[in-house]
């Protein structure tokens, strides 16, 4: 069949690591043209919360994030928009554990120049006056951190790219992978075939159907995440540039919004979604969380016991879609071997936002040279490859769920168990 159109490579999804890794490989000479089911930047990109921590339990992926800030700040002056909202963001402790769960991040953060250190809960009492305070055994502090505004975000990447000759398809769900030889040539939709001897899988919660048109088993699961956003409060006024926080003992975060405060949780029992079962015409921005969910009412709670002015009462919009997680909470990014040229890149287990920036870097190096400057052993696609657990996806599914579930209760740094 003759093509629409042939490129060097299709990108398969239009929410931001699609968007981002489109505009690098354009940025480097590369043809590209992104497929997107729906609206650019509608699925998971447009329910996200963005908090920008670049504080991680690894040397590699706090690098990674590090980097991600200057990719910001360059997109920021292409684009002529701003990304980036630097407020800070502050780590709470309030059980042993969790304070010497600070002390090792502190001291790894430390280790590598990062900006961070220890504040006293009176310290932390006057960034924001409007949080309980009285209970902290410790916190930490990183001033450089903050957090990314989605939609400016997937429009800065889509100005660029589009300056630099990325295509994009709206409204244009691939049907099937195009392969010959062992490996990919394009892609089919609706309106025709698309060729390029490179394609790459971002499609956020439907990355592992898309897997399965080319006979590949992508250990995502598709998992429901809900947060809440408080109107402004006189008596609890949010400054726009008031620091974010994570409280892992609790299971939220938060950052502030439109004068009011952003409160998320990742919750020990999350909802798990069957994206073979979503119809064809979902979508994600029409998702509705009514304010008796018992899941809603578990995040009013958690959010009430930090904010003691959160209640059932206070006027609020809840917001719920679907993030990606996979079995260790870290991303899929390269090749399996049982294709060539099929690359993917999802799975970022609610961080997509903030992972996109260097992420749209590694995988241009990936594709066009494969290699990278960035440790990626923790992120490779392959990582699960054939291993027994792994293949089956009702396996696949408790292993993601309980992944989710216990993404904020688990302990990290050296001292974790």
């Amino acid at each position: 069949m003759t093509p629409i159109e042939t490129s060097d490579v299709i990108i398969i999804g239009g929410g931001v690591a699609g968007l981002s890794t489109a505009m690098q490989l354009a940025l480097r000479g590369s043809k590209v043209i992104v497929l997107e089911r729906q609206r650019l930047g509608n699925g998971s990109t447009g329910r996200a919360a963005g908090l920008l921590g670049q504080l991680r339990g690894t040397e590699a992926h706090t690098k990674m994030l590090m980097d991600g800030i200057t990719v910001v700040h360059e997109l920021q002056q292409r684009a002529d928009v701003e990304i980036y909202v630097q407020t800070g963001s502050l780590r709470l402790a309030e059980t042993p554990e969790r304070a010497k769960e600070i002390a090792d991040l502190v001291a790894m953060g430390k280790s590598i120049g990062f900006d961070i250190d220890h504040l006293t809960a009176g310290e932390v009492a006057e960034k924001l006056p409007y949080m309980r305070t009285d209970d902290l055994l410790d916190a930490c502090y990183c001033p450089t951190d903050g957090h990314l505004q989605p939609a400016e975000l997937v429009s800065a990447y889509i100005k660029v790219g589009r300056e630099h000759g990325v295509t994009y398809k709206t409204n244009c769900p691939v049907r099937k992978i195009i392969t010959a030889g062992g490996r990919v040539t394009g892609v089919a939709t609706d309106e025709g075939e698309y060729h390029a001897p490179v394609v790459v899988n971002a499609g956020g919660p439907w990355s592992y159907l898309i897997a399965d048109m080319a006979d590949a088993t992508l250990p995502t699961g598709a998992i429901g995440h809900v947060y809440l956003t408080t109107r402004p409060d006189e008596q609890n006024p949010v400054d726009r540039l008031s620091p974010g926080i994570r409280n892992r003992h609790l299971r939220i975060y938060s950052r502030p919004e439109s004068g009011g405060l952003i409160v998320g949780m990742y919750e020990a029992d999350p909802l798990l979604f069957d994206a073979a079962k979503l119809p064809d015409d979902f979508d994600m921005s029409a998702m509705k969380a009514a304010r008796d969910d018992i899941r809603v009412a578990i995040l009013i709670d958690a959010a009430g016991q930090r904010f003691p002015w959160i209640n059932e009462r206070t006027p609020m919009t809840i917001t719920t879609g679907i993030m990606t997680f996979t079995p260790d909470g870290k991303p899929f990014c390269g090749v399996l071997p049982s294709l060539a040229g099929l690359f993917h890149c999802a799975g970022f287990s609610g961080h997509g936002i903030v992972q996109s920036p260097t992420i749209g870097v590694i995988m241009a190096d990936l594709i066009l040279d494969g290699r990278t400057k960035y440790d990626v052993a923790s992120i490779e696609a392959d990582r699960f490859f054939d291993m027994p657990g792994y293949r089956d996806r009702e396996e696949i599914n408790e292993k993601c769920q309980a992944m989710s579930g216990s993404y904020y209760g688990r302990v990290e740094g050296k001292s974790a168990p």
